[in-house]
């Protein structure tokens, strides 16, 4: 070594031994410590991915459980309202000629021609069997031709046709009824049933609670007992608010029952298949339902043609086929049992 070379003393190489003694190491602690954590990592993940699957799986268990299905059948809606009546008919009364026992030809609603004898009554204190009893015994006749009934209510020459067309509604149609059968004994003068003309149309005034859209000529349909009609009006009035109309033919029962409840059909009837209207969904601004097809629901774009308060009328849909009555989001696609 040439004397011009530089030395390193003794003091410079303690130095360098210093320092690299303190440079940074990984121990075997630490790299413990790391495998560790990179194993808790995995089983944290596989442990939450575990659990999201259990809980997806019973969510849609969950949805699917909560669905509420019906069946789409075929049927008819129709617009019907009930509506207070009040009928009139041309009505004659036929009272007693003489106190006495009544014995009647026939059931009630039997027709008569004038001059037939509706009944026969037994004047007071004839002997059954005598000459005398013959001689007391006196035939009721019809003075009409019509149908015989054995009741009367003392509204028969007030509530008529006429006076339906010509009076004041409000004091007419609160006059009181007075409804008698015939007993087995009547008294003289005392009515003992009437005639009604069954081939004169019946009349009546309909209590509505708007008049509004009806005028005079137009006909409404209207069901009384087992008999349909449309019947035109003939007069409106707003007190008592309602409407006079005349049917096409005598009606059945409004003979016996003056006042009673007609059935109006306001509307015209549609038929087809109906699903219970809780099962409109508007998804965006589609109007549709939710219909089960092979053990997955999906959703249909429908068109309703007539509703009422409790079902639709949908077009093109097929009777017998599972729909949703209990529709919310995210029931595409969801795989359920129709129960």
């Amino acid at each position: 070594m040439s004397n011009n070379e530089p030395r390193i003393s003794n003091y410079e190489l303690e130095d360098v031994s210093r320092m690299s003694n303190n440079e940074p190491r990984t121990s075997n602690y630490q790299l413990k410590g790391r495998r560790k954590k990179s194993i808790y990592l995995f089983w944290g993940v596989l442990l939450i991915a575990l659990v999201g699957g259990i809980f997806w799986s019973y969510r849609s268990n969950f949805n699917a459980r909560t669905i509420k299905f019906a069946v789409a059948q075929i049927g008819t809606i129709t617009h019907e309202l009930k509506v207070a009546t009040t009928f009139a008919n041309q009505e004659l009364p036929i009272s007693a000629p003489v106190s006495g026992s009544i014995q009647f030809k026939s059931e009630d609603g039997q027709r008569f021609r004038p001059g037939e004898g509706v009944a026969t009554v037994q004047a007071e204190g004839a002997t059954p069997g005598t000459k005398q009893e013959n001689a007391t015994k006196q035939t009721i006749l019809a003075t009409k031709g019509g149908l015989f009934f054995r009741q009367t209510d003392g509204l028969e020459a007030i509530i008529t046709s006429e006076n339906l067309i010509s009076m004041d509604l409000d004091r007419l149609l609160a006059q009181p009824a007075n409804v008698k059968i015939a007993a087995p004994s009547v008294q003289k003068g005392e009515f003992v049933g009437k005639i009604v003309n069954n081939l004169i149309p019946t009349q009546a005034f309909l209590e509505l609670s708007s008049i509004e859209g009806l005028a005079v000529g137009k006909t409404i349909r209207l069901t009384t007992g087992e008999q349909t009609a449309n019947a035109k009006i003939l007069r409106k009035s707003e007190k008592p608010m309602g409407v006079v109309v005349v049917f096409p033919y005598y009606m059945d029962g409004s003979a016996t029952k003056r006042r009673q409840e007609v059935i109006w059909s306001y509307q015209s009837s549609t038929s087809g298949v109906l699903v219970p209207i809780s099962a409109l969904w508007t998804q965006g601004e589609e109007l549709g339902v939710f219909l089960w097809s092979e053990g997955v629901v999906h959703f249909k774009k429908v068109k309703v043609l007539d509703q009422d308060d409790s079902q639709v009328c949908i077009e093109n849909l097929t009777s017998g086929i599972p729909v949703v009555i209990t529709p919310r989001n995210g029931l595409e696609g969801l795989v359920a049992d129709v129960k």
